[in-house]
């Protein structure tokens, strides 16, 4: 438990379940509450009026989501079954008017939020297909606080998932990722998961233009 959600242990919070596919609050609500991921994956995403929909980031246990003062932006959709800790919007409200660390916390959590958007903007629009499945496998083991000796990253979410946050059609994911996995960067590690291979661990240790030169190199 970070020092932020600690200190939001003075709120008024409660656990509560959900099964894989609940709408935890959808676009446009009034909030009355916030979260934090105990156990499981959160999507936050944006529904177009055609059906069509534009996945903005995956949340894991530790994080926190939904704050908001005015109506919702996003959905919050469950990934897969969830845990999490629920906390009364109004209770936290009144927690950061008496809490330095509670109102820092808040902003530094949207902060954080809104980077990983920036930098996800910012670093897939101008890559092939290949390379951006790539980005995102490094950028999930990450998040997965996978050991560094492993190199292999679970997908909690489906492939579905994977195209609507990369903005890739199936058939275009499907072909990029039997690319990775012919070209040895990439092999199967289980139902639903791979294990990296050199070079595509270059994104941990080097910056992404000379990853960028190494994929296209290959």
């Amino acid at each position: 438990m970070t020092q932020f959600t600690s200190v939001l242990e003075g709120a008024t919070h409660w656990p509560v379940s959900f099964r894989k596919g609940y709408v935890i609050y959808d676009e446009d609500e009034t909030p009355k509450a916030m979260y934090r991921v105990d156990r499981g994956c959160v999507r936050l995403q944006v529904n177009g009026s055609d059906g069509d929909r534009q996945i903005i980031a995956f949340l894991f246990p530790g994080d926190v989501f939904g704050f908001s003062l005015d109506r919702r932006t996003t959905s919050a959709e469950a990934v897969t079954d969830l845990e999490l800790t629920r906390y009364s919007l109004q209770s936290v409200l009144d927690l950061s008017t008496r809490s330095r660390e509670v109102t820092v916390g808040l902003l530094n959590s949207a902060n954080a939020l809104y980077g990983d958007l920036a930098r996800h903007v910012d670093q897939i629009t101008h890559l092939s297909a290949m390379e951006r499945v790539l980005w995102f496998l490094n950028w999930l083991m990450r998040h997965q606080h996978t050991p560094k000796a492993a190199n292999t990253v679970a997908l909690p979410m489906s492939r579905r998932d994977i195209g609507d946050y990369l903005g890739l059609a199936p058939e275009t994911l499907s072909r990029a990722l039997k690319q990775l996995r012919a070209k040895g960067y990439v092999t199967l590690h289980g139902r639903r998961g791979f294990t990296l291979k050199p070079p595509a661990l270059a994104f941990h240790v080097s910056d992404f233009s000379e990853f960028s030169t190494v994929v296209s190199a290959a």
